[in-house]
């Protein structure tokens, strides 16, 4: 089966994390990856756009989103489900709200549902602590293992294509192999 891991620039954030403003974080910040098309995804329709590309060309896919950008995908495909990242040592932010979540807007591909006997059962939230290792927005690996294992993921018979691959956390994962 041919699956996706996609973890955009998040919605608002793109240009200030990604863009041309990158250089306006401070001098102890780590923007990640520079794109000159990052304004585009603090658009709305842009993140919507990519869940019609994941709908139309995988079998199954993940993507990551704050809190905030959940409804840039609404409405969800009826076999699109929503996990939780759990942050506990979040960074806090200028808001009156301290997020310490992260949205994961998953869909598990046809046939891969049932849990046979309970064997394969992954749970809809992960709480594992974020990475501070310099590069703004890396998952840390036990996000990438939880969300492989949520798509049911089988190196014999499947593809995963990282849609934004900066960091290189997915490929990481997925050089380790399946984890017993």
């Amino acid at each position: 089966m041919k699956l996706a891991i996609a973890d955009p620039p998040y919605l608002g954030r793109a240009a200030r994390w990604y863009g041309d403003k990158a250089h306006t974080l401070g001098p102890h910040a780590h923007a990640a990856d520079n794109h000159p098309n990052a304004a585009e995804w603090d658009e709305p329709a842009r993140h919507r756009q990519l869940l019609e590309e994941l709908e139309g060309g995988y079998d199954g896919y993940a993507i990551a989103c704050p809190p905030s950008g959940i409804d840039a995908y609404r409405p969800l495909p009826p076999s699109a489900r929503v996990m939780v990242w759990v942050k506990p040592n979040a960074m806090p932010s200028s808001g009156r709200l301290h997020n310490k979540w992260e949205a994961v807007v998953v869909r598990i591909p046809d046939g891969r549902w049932t849990a046979r006997g309970g064997v394969g059962v992954t749970p809809d939230v992960l709480i594992a602590p974020k990475r501070n290792d310099g590069f703004a927005g890396k998952k840390p690996a036990e996000w990438t293992r939880w969300v492989l294992d949520a798509l049911s993921y089988d190196p014999e018979v499947d593809t995963v294509d990282d849609l934004f691959a900066g960091s290189g956390a997915v490929a990481a994962a997925l050089a380790q192999g399946v984890l017993l």
